[in-house]
C-alpha cells in the first residue's frame, strides 16, 4: 500500500511537471488506466526510487508520506522493526527525543523500568 500510494503521487508529480497535466488528468480519471500506470510504475524499480525521491524531497508530500506509513499498520511496524535494528537511526531517535524534558522523563522511566526487569 504505502509503495502503491509512493507511486502513484511520483507518476503524478512527474508527468504534471513535464507540462502533460492534460494527459495526466484524463489517465487518472480512469481507473483501468491509472491501475495499469500504477502497476507499471511498481514493477520497475527505478521509477519506484525516482518518485519516493520526489514525493521526500518536498515538505508537503514528505509529510503526507509520513502520515501514511505511521498510519498504516504493518508498514509503521516495519519502519519501528528497521529503527531498532540500526544503531545509528536508533541513536538518532533518543537524541532528539530527550531534547524535550516531557519526553526526555518518559524514557528514563522505561530505562530505569527496564533496569529493574533485568535485575530480577
Amino acid at each position: 500500500m504505502k509503495r502503491t500510494l509512493l507511486i502513484a503521487a511520483g507518476a503524478l508529480f512527474g508527468l504534471a511537471a513535464a507540462g502533460c497535466g492534460e494527459v495526466v488528468h484524463r489517465m487518472l480519471a480512469d481507473a483501468t488506466t491509472r491501475s495499469k500506470l500504477f502497476q507499471a510504475v511498481g514493477a520497475d524499480s527505478a521509477w519506484t526510487r525516482e518518485i519516493a525521491d520526489r514525493l521526500l524531497a518536498e515538505d508537503g508530500t514528505r509529510g503526507l508520506v509520513f502520515e501514511r506509513v505511521l498510519g498504516m499498520g504493518e508498514a509503521r511496524q516495519a519502519l519501528l522493526v528497521d529503527v531498532a535494528r540500526d544503531r545509528v537511526l536508533l541513536d538518532g531517535v533518543i537524541q532528539f527525543a530527550v531534547q524535550d524534558t516531557a519526553m526526555r522523563s518518559h524514557i528514563l522511566t522505561l530505562f530505569k523500568g527496564m533496569q529493574m526487569a533485568g535485575a530480577k
